[in-house]
């Protein structure tokens, strides 16, 4: 048994390229100074901008106005991932209006670009990134883009993003179950309730609009508070795994996932059964924050820690929705768990490597050679990680100044900011 241990140690230091130099570095520094952003004096800002940087070179690496899925100590940049890319327009248009700064709109507009030309003739988009997939459909992948066409819609009143938004979301809701499941076109095949996030995105292209999107959203929604268990906060079947859902265990991304979707899509339905419900789970996950300081990176169903290492996603995830619920319920307790999730997010970050590539995006895990995404930079971190900065941003606003209250639909910055040290191209 020690022989395969070793051996797995082994081929996962090998894995990292350590003979690169920059690579050594940041190993180096997840060892030996695991807090040096914080003594550095670190502000949420410097995090920011350096995220951004980073998400835009993701971009920039691909010739086809996709963001690049990741980046891998293994093997550097791999390739456009069109899920990502879709919610990360809504990113990229708050980061617009942060800074003042049309470039990111343009950046957004490269990415609808990119997604039309991706859109399959029956409305559907391809799962995984290009490189591996053109042809097979996603309901999960394609509602994360019909989130994204449906905020470049708003903001533009682009007419060809409302017809390929509303080819998507007819396909979605074609393939529903009529118990309110997806069990087509699903990851690994395995049905999940962590589709909540798919289900939002429905409600939110159909808000004030289309009623049959508004029902089928309805009914997952009924579908995932059925697998719900009210003493606990626990959502069965939230895993990516048959395996996970056997335990009962999942990692934080699609615990988030499934939060932020029965969420959202109760705050556009009126639903406050769905709010509750969230808001249980939510206080949980909080208080094992707070009792260990630290957000282990999968969780079970009696939300103990199952792994050594956190998951970085999952902790941006959390705090968005944290600090989504503390507007329902002023509770001071996920403010503060929200913080916590993202410092903890900060102080992984690697901000001291000339290494573009590397600096300034979020790694899967933490320590990086952990099991989500190992010695890898995923571009959908980095996007959770600015969403919830500028969202920190507003709610601390709001603690300041309550007449600074953004009361819109969807949660976004709307603060002014300096660009005159904005270094984005």
């Amino acid at each position: 048994m020690w022989v395969k241990s070793v051996r797995r140690l082994v081929s996962r230091a090998w894995d990292a390229r350590p003979w690169r130099p920059e690579h050594a570095r940041l190993l180096w520094s997840q060892l030996a100074h695991p807090n040096r952003n914080y003594t550095a004096g670190l502000t949420d800002r410097d995090h920011l901008m350096a995220a951004t940087e980073w998400l835009c070179r993701a971009q920039d690496v691909m010739p086809d106005g996709g963001v690049c899925g990741r980046y891998s100590l293994h093997a550097g940049w791999t390739s456009s991932y069109p899920e990502t890319t879709g919610y990360i327009i809504p990113t990229l248009l708050a980061l617009a209006e942060e800074f003042r700064d049309d470039r990111f709109r343009q950046r957004a507009a490269r990415a609808v670009r990119f997604l039309l030309s991706a859109q399959l003739p029956d409305g559907a988009f391809p799962a995984g990134e290009m490189r591996d997939n053109t042809v097979n459909p996603s309901v999960f992948n394609t509602a994360q883009i019909l989130g994204g066409l449906t905020a470049w819609h708003r903001s533009t009143r682009d007419s060809q993003a409302l017809q390929a938004a509303d080819r998507a979301a007819a396909w979605i809701a074609s393939v529903q179950g009529t118990d309110g499941a997806w069990r087509r076109h699903v990851y690994g095949g395995i049905v999940t309730t962590y589709t909540a996030h798919a289900s939002c995105w429905l409600a939110e292209f159909a808000y004030r609009g289309s009623r049959p999107y508004l029902d089928a959203a309805s009914r997952h929604l009924d579908w995932v508070l059925r697998h719900h268990d009210p003493e606990s906060g626990w959502f069965d079947l939230a895993g990516f795994t048959a395996d996970d859902h056997a335990a009962r265990r999942a990692v934080t991304h699609t615990i988030a996932y499934t939060l932020w979707g029965v969420l959202r899509t109760s705050e556009l339905l009126g639903r406050s059964d769905g709010i509750a419900a969230v808001a249980k789970a939510a206080h949980e996950i909080a208080w094992r924050l707070e009792l260990t300081g630290w957000l282990p990176g999968v969780l079970d169903h009696s939300w103990r820690g199952c792994v050594p290492y956190a998951c970085l996603t999952g902790n941006a995830q959390m705090a968005l929705t944290w600090l989504r619920l503390s507007q329902h319920t002023k509770s001071a307790e996920l403010l503060d768990a929200a913080c916590m999730a993202l410092n903890l997010v900060q102080r992984a970050q690697p901000m001291f490597t000339s290494d573009r590539n590397i600096r300034g995006g979020i790694p899967g895990s933490d320590p990086i050679w952990g099991e989500y995404l190992c010695h890898a930079l995923p571009n959908w971190a980095a996007k959770f990680f600015i969403d919830a900065l500028l969202e920190k941003k507003r709610a601390l606003r709001e603690l300041s100044d309550p007449r600074a209250r953004d009361v819109s639909s969807s949660p976004r910055s709307g603060a002014e900011a300096s660009t005159t040290d904005m270094r984005i191209r």
